[in-house]
C-alpha cells in the first residue's frame, strides 16, 4: 500500500467527531428563546390581573343579587353586614359604597388590597329600585391607571333613573 495512502487512512481513523454545537450557534439560541420570553412576560402578567379581577365582578355580583333579595323582603336595601351574604376576597377588600343604602338603592366597592392595587383595577357597583318596580343593577370597572385614584361611588337606581357609573370609569355588566 503506498505510504502517504496509510498516513491519510491513519490520520483520518484518529480524528474526532467533534458532535456539539459551536458558541454562535448557543448564543442564537439563547437571543431567541430572550425575544420570546420578553413577548410572552407582559401577555402572561395580563392574564394573572385577568384572574384576579374576576374575584371581584364576581363577588360584586353576587352582591347586587343579594341587595335585590334583601330589598323584596325588607322594603329597604341593606348594608353589606345586613345582607346574607358574607363575602370575602383574596385579592380584593369589600365594603360599602359613601352613599348609605336606602330604599331605593345602595353601593358597593371592592378595593384592591395593598399588595396588589398597582396591578389590578378597583370595581364599583351599584343596585337600585325603579318607580315600575324594575330593578336597575351595575357593576362598572375602573379604566385609569391602577395606582391612580379610586373612582368614585357608583350611584344606585332612582325612580327616574339606572344605576350608572361614575367617571373614570366603564359599566361591564
Amino acid at each position: 500500500m503506498n505510504s502517504q495512502f496509510k498516513i491519510k487512512f491513519l490520520n483520518h481513523l484518529n480524528k474526532k467527531n467533534n458532535k456539539g454545537f459551536t458558541l454562535i450557534e448557543l448564543l442564537v439560541v439563547v437571543i431567541i428563546i430572550g425575544v420570546l420570553a420578553a413577548i410572552a412576560l407582559p401577555n402572561l402578567l395580563g392574564q394573572v390581573a385577568k384572574g384576579r379581577q374576576a374575584e371581584a365582578k364576581n363577588n360584586l355580583g353576587a352582591i347586587n343579587r343579594a341587595q335585590q333579595a334583601y330589598r323584596l323582603e325588607e322594603a329597604t336595601f341593606g348594608a353589606l353586614s345586613n345582607l346574607p351574604l358574607k363575602v370575602t376576597g383574596q385579592y380584593y377588600d369589600f365594603s360599602d359604597g359613601a352613599t348609605a343604602a336606602s330604599a331605593t338603592g345602595a353601593n358597593q366597592k371592592a378595593s384592591a388590597k395593598t399588595a396588589y392595587d398597582n396591578d389590578i383595577l378597583d370595581y364599583k357597583s351599584a343596585v337600585g329600585q325603579m318607580s315600575d318596580g324594575t330593578f336597575s343593577a351595575v357593576i362598572c370597572e375602573q379604566t385609569t391607571n391602577p395606582s391612580a385614584t379610586t373612582p368614585g361611588d357608583a350611584t344606585a337606581g332612582t325612580a327616574a333613573a339606572q344605576a350608572a357609573c361614575p367617571t373614570n370609569t366603564k359599566a361591564i355588566k
